[in-house]
């Protein structure tokens, strides 16, 4: 039973990964590539990574394997994440290649950190507290770009100067990058109030065993509300049925001038 979460985040994102990487291929298009290296990453990397932390308290010694590989996969997939919405949202700006680069930076410095230092698999430490919060950045950056565009381009579709489907797909993209920050948001806060209030020696010493249980039952609940809608907007933005579609154009021409 305690497979299937990291197998449903799995195919939650490979199918996009793959659907994106197909389409970079036939293309030769920069964008593309990058975003289908995100999903993949993230598709392998977060489901080893809840399936790692499932294993912590039992297997010891395969849940630290299984963490270094997801850790590894996760990261690359959020350095994809930053290069995908710089060269989407910024290509030409001096200021979001800096800020890509600093974050990048932070997430390479993070995770080499919580890798060689030995935390790969204490969920509970400073180190894996930073290194959570530099791979969120990405997909924050990514929701607040999206959100900021559609709402651009809602405007422009009210004057009938912008492709619904279009303005659509960024309404689905705000959806679904702001579903994929929120998890590990709060599992990002959660760490780092047990650490404040516990302190990591009194976790070394046995009470996060007591404790990472209900903080993974909190985080599984998070989730089981939490991807159902992204995955129905992830869906609905890479595989959309000529129904919705059909839906979309419909009422944006009813929507008045």
């Amino acid at each position: 039973m305690f497979l299937l979460g990291p197998i449903l985040i799995f195919l939650l994102l490979v199918a996009p990964g793959i659907r994106l990487l197909l389409l970079a291929h036939r293309s030769r298009q920069g964008p593309e590539f990058w975003g289908g290296l995100y999903f993949i990453g993230a598709a392998t990397g977060l489901s080893m990574r809840v399936l790692g932390s499932s294993l912590v308290l039992t297997e010891p010694e395969l849940a630290d394997t299984i963490n270094t590989i997801g850790h590894l996969t996760f990261a690359l997939g959020t350095i994809a994440m930053t290069v995908f919405t710089l060269r989407v949202f910024h290509p030409a700006s001096t200021f979001a290649r800096v800020f890509a680069a600093m974050t990048i930076g932070a997430i390479v410095t993070t995770s080499a950190h919580t890798l060689l230092a030995g935390y790969t698999s204490i969920e509970n430490s400073y180190s894996m507290v930073a290194t959570n919060f530099a791979r969120l950045i990405p997909t924050c950056w990514a929701f607040y770009e999206s959100c900021r565009y559609w709402n651009s381009m809602r405007r422009r579709e009210a004057l009938g100067l912008a492709d619904p489907i279009l303005t659509n797909r960024f309404l689905l993209w705000s959806i679904w990058t702001g579903a994929v920050t929120l998890l590990p948001m709060v599992a990002l806060v959660l760490r780092a109030v047990s650490i404040i209030t516990l302190g990591n020696e009194q976790f070394m010493e046995g009470v996060g065993a007591q404790l990472m249980p209900m903080v993974l039952r909190g985080i599984r609940v998070i989730f089981v509300l939490v991807a159902p809608v992204a995955a129905i907007a992830l869906s609905l933005s890479f595989f959309p049925p000529a129904a919705y579609l059909d839906r979309v154009r419909a009422r944006s021409a009813k929507v008045p001038v």
